[in-house]
């Protein structure tokens, strides 16, 4: 049985649209540095990796990712490639970042006690497993409606979105209008109670 130990080694990946877009469907502003610090759990956090897709006309939303990278996250993007179909219509097509997000956390599993996967995409299965193998607790955060079940049947350990609402919120931030679309070197001491604005710590996109 698995208790939390300050001593733990973690490291969290979220992914960035899987996330947004639950917070969007419980109406909220999320605040990541509140929610990687509540998924912590006064464990030691040794990194955390955000994924997200960008296009050259997401300005404010490069804002907010080089607002991450200040504050200790690492954060791996994807362009947006737009094309035109064969009755001239343009089209945009969001690079899934699935791939990355795996190698990543294969290939920092050796140095880690517990993986945080902040995703609800039940193609992360065959990785919860492959950690299981290593010996890796794995917890999965995501909204329960937004879930898949075969993932959090996975995982060792699951957190609703939804409960932490209160706890991870974006303090101050009027809610959005209700619309739902379809020990490591250098970073290992990165201290998330740094100083920041607040308006800065979530993205609306």
């Amino acid at each position: 049985m698995y208790t939390h130990n300050p001593n733990d080694r973690v490291a969290i990946f979220i992914d960035g649209e899987n996330i947004h877009y639950s917070a969007k469907h419980l109406n909220m502003r999320l605040d990541y540095l509140k929610l990687c610090r509540k998924l912590a759990g006064g464990r030691r956090l040794l990194r955390s990796y955000f994924y997200t897709a960008v296009s050259n006309q997401s300005e404010g939303k490069i804002d907010f990712i080089n607002f991450l990278k200040l504050n200790g996250f690492t954060v791996v993007t994807k362009e947006i490639k737009s094309f035109n179909d064969m009755e001239g219509s343009s089209r945009n097509v969001r690079g899934a970042l699935d791939m990355e997000m795996a190698i990543d956390v294969l290939e920092l599993s050796s140095r880690l006690d517990t993986v945080i996967l902040c995703t609800g995409d039940g193609d992360f299965k065959a990785l919860v497993v492959a950690l299981g193998r290593r010996g890796i607790h794995v917890e999965v955060c995501a909204l329960r409606e937004m879930t898949s079940t075969e993932l959090i049947a996975t995982a060792d350990a699951y957190t609703d979105l939804a409960a932490m609402k209160d706890d991870i919120a974006l303090a101050g931030a009027p809610a959005p209008a209700r619309e739902i679309k379809n020990e490591l070197p250098a970073t290992e001491s990165a201290d998330f109670n740094s100083s920041y604005k607040a308006q800065d710590t979530s993205f609306d996109f």
